[in-house]
């Protein structure tokens, strides 16, 4: 009877109207019990006028739901049952949200996603009862099923559609999916169609896809945790995600990256480590004018991806990066977000899903850009990992405290929140700076996978290395054509930031004039370290950067001697350990000065060493840094290119 079928639209009333159960039957004037019961359909005959009492507490229209239901005048026939599986498991029947406790739920989601598909009575136990079902579990399946046909009885107004749904078969049961309103069979649907007309119609296809991402509300079966693990449900995941990639890659080929960016968003949040996902999105994000974003994005990953894999990000997510960096249509304006706002594109040859690249050649964005001159070389070359730290000087001796000050910057390095590593070693003029940072360096090359870095800045020279120069060399060693160079300094620092974002490079810069020579060569993002010698303490990198100050002295006695007794040989400085005492004095215990007269010493096996220390006593030690080079050449000697800089340092030079 109508009656008997009320108790659905009286609950949800309930509900919309903010009333407990105790509040109504208190109003009703009857037990709490009975109107439990009539919610949940489980009084045969109601007594009509508790039913009345009831709606008018509730503000259910009783009249109305009867007409339809009976099918009197102005009724229409009751709407089939709707079932929605991607997000919370809802059912609705006649228009109204359908209540189920959480047996039920986890037994309609698990046949429910496997549709027309056998479910087995073991299956079914697994999820309702994990790890141990009771002896009886069978009668209780039994029963659960029962209800569910109940509800669909409800729904189909009473003509035994619940048990053409939840059919019984040898073994199991079986959902039936005829003439089912099932969210899934309507995603599955407009993808079909869409695949169908992706080559005649691409942005009815675009359209279709969207649809069916939308249709999404949530996690497949959200509310029903025991089944987020179960194969037929994680197979729906994946499906969702490869169409979000289909969509994706469709949306970026009609130059329409922000409505890539709308599904891609929530997809790449819910799996941070799905690198098809993630490189789709660096993309789309930089088709919509977010190039410093999607930048960031493959950083993010790449941290993720060591940080839990201990893995480097697959080549197709560096080809996403590198088709970012290679492209000038990132100026385009953005597009707009909504799917219904699609604007003409003209057509590509080709919109198939298969295996074409989803990298656009060099346009993500929504307006045409020329294309470069073809004689113009490409952004960026495959180049080997540059290694440009300068030979280790031979033998070294000491600077444990200092090398162990060095070894604590790696640590907390790859930490995202920490900023960037930053050593300053500071001390006098021929004190062994540059031979113990290259020596560190060296020795924690294998720290820095990505490649070392390499410039002397000549800050105590009168004539230091324009920084912008140092960009361009750094910028070149890393793969940047000389063509794509930036015409400033600001620009080339920015794209040597990009380049080295999410990598680990060492980037080692000798004889430091001031804090600024540094500061336009610092990287961005954690991971990197920069290493500086100067003869200054650079105070304003260490307070605003944070850098680490390390001071450099002269070596001890002990390593001094050390240091001679290695250049040298042990027979000869015990054949006169008084007078290798004295060079050490002599020498100032400077590892330069100390180098140079063992140079000497080796040089000639009969010279004795009291000859050397008469000679220091009266000259002094000889300094023995290199002389400046000649006006127009690089410190390294070679002679300078007139255009070499044009586009890094104009104005610099």
């Amino acid at each position: 009877m109508a009656e008997g079928r009320a108790g659905d639209g009286l609950r949800a009333a309930r509900i919309k109207a903010g009333l407990t159960q105790e509040e109504v039957s208190r109003r009703a004037g009857i037990s709490v019990r009975t109107l439990r019961h009539i919610e949940r359909g489980q009084v045969r005959n109601p007594r009509r006028d508790a039913l009345e009492r009831v709606a008018r507490v509730v503000g259910y229209d009783l009249a109305a739901r009867g007409r339809r239901s009976a099918g009197g005048p102005g009724a229409c026939p009751a709407d089939p049952c709707e079932i929605r599986l991607l997000g919370p498991l809802t059912v609705v029947c006649a228009g109204l949200p359908v209540a189920m406790p959480l047996k039920l739920r986890a037994l309609l989601g698990l046949l429910a996603v496997q549709p027309d598909q056998v479910v087995g009575h073991e299956e079914i136990a697994d999820v309702l009862w994990p790890g141990d079902a009771p002896s009886g579990y069978a009668r209780l399946v039994h029963t659960y099923a029962a209800r569910l046909r109940r509800i669909f009885d409800q729904g189909a107004g009473g003509q035994g559609g619940g048990g053409r749904r939840i059919g019984t078969v040898r073994g199991g049961y079986v959902f039936n999916s005829s003439g089912a309103r099932l969210d899934l069979h309507q995603f599955e649907q407009r993808v079909a169609r869409a695949l169908q007309i992706v080559e005649s119609d691409p942005l009815e296809a675009l359209e279709l896809y969207g649809q069916a991402l939308r249709s999404r509300q949530g996690r497949v079966l959200q509310d029903v945790p025991q089944l987020w693990h179960h194969p037929a449900v994680v197979r729906v995941a994946q499906r969702h995600i490869d169409v979000t990639i289909d969509f994706a890659d469709l949306a970026l080929r009609l130059k329409l990256p922000a409505c890539a960016v709308e599904h891609l968003t929530t997809a790449a949040h819910e799996e941070p480590l799905h690198e098809s996902l993630q490189a789709r999105m660096m993309l789309a994000l930089a088709g919509t004018g977010r190039r410093a974003a999607a930048l960031q994005l493959f950083a993010d990953l790449r941290t993720r991806l060591r940080k839990e894999l201990g893995v480097e990000p697959s080549d197709e997510v560096w080809h996403a990066r590198q088709a970012i960096l290679s492209s000038d249509a990132f100026k385009t304006p953005p597009q707009p977000t909504g799917a219904t706002s699609f604007s003409p594109a003209p057509a590509p040859a080709r919109y198939g899903l298969g295996p074409q690249s989803p990298y656009p050649a060099g346009n993500f964005g929504a307006g045409e850009h020329p294309s470069p001159p073809p004689a113009r070389a490409a952004p960026l070359r495959d180049v080997a990992s540059p290694a440009q730290l300068p030979p280790m000087a031979t033998p070294f001796v000491g600077r444990r405290q200092q090398l162990d000050a060095l070894d604590a910057l790696l640590t907390g390095r790859r930490v995202d929140y920490t900023p960037v590593k930053i050593g300053v070693l500071h001390g006098p003029r021929e004190v062994g700076k540059t031979a113990l940072a290259v020596h560190w360096a060296h020795r924690r090359h294998g720290e820095f996978p990505d490649g070392q870095l390499y410039a002397d800045l000549r800050g105590s020279t009168d004539r230091p290395v324009p920084v912008g120069t140092v960009l361009s060399r750094f910028l070149r060693s890393i793969g940047v054509s000389a063509d794509w160079l930036p015409d400033s300094s600001e620009e080339a620092s920015a794209l040597l930031r990009s380049l080295v974002a999410g990598r680990r490079f060492l980037i080692l810069l000798d004889d430091v004039a001031d804090a600024d020579q540094v500061r336009a060569l610092l990287p961005g993002t954690p991971g990197n370290l920069v290493l500086a010698t100067s003869r200054t303490l650079l105070m304003d990198l260490v307070t605003r950067e944070g850098a680490t100050p390390i001071a450099v002295g002269v070596l001890s006695a002990a390593e001094s001697h050390a240091l001679i007794q290695a250049c040298l040989g042990t027979e000869r400085t015990t054949t006169e350990p008084e007078a290798a005492a004295e060079l050490v004095a002599a020498c100032g215990r400077f590892p330069m000065a100390l180098r140079a007269a063992a140079a000497r010493l080796a040089a000639d096996p009969h010279l004795p060493v009291r000859a050397v220390v008469e000679e220091l006593a009266r000259t002094g030690p000889q300094p023995c840094g290199p002389p400046c080079p000649p006006s127009g050449t690089h410190p390294s000697g070679a002679p300078e290119s007139p255009g070499e800089d044009r586009r890094a340092v104009r104005g610099e030079g």
